[in-house]
């Protein structure tokens, strides 16, 4: 598999991570509004980007472990 294949692969197994954690953190109702990120009006408190770095952070480790166990079960 390519350099590029993989970098695409990555992205979207991150994405779908960061999407399943953010879904966790809404049913919790974590974030200070239901409408953060639907509205342009509703601006993040500082315990909301917290937990927006939280995510990120989350999920690129996450997604890089995922990346490792495929590249090693199916790509060789």
């Amino acid at each position: 598999m390519g350099g590029f294949s993989k970098f695409i692969l990555y992205n979207v197994v991150v994405y779908i991570i960061y999407w399943i954690i953010d879904r966790i953190f809404t049913f919790f109702n974590l974030y200070s509004s239901n409408k953060l990120g639907q509205d342009l009006l509703v601006m993040p408190t500082d315990s909301d980007l917290k937990l927006i770095i939280i995510n990120i952070i989350l999920s690129t480790i996450i997604g890089f472990i995922v990346m490792k166990w495929i590249e090693r079960k199916f790509i060789q």
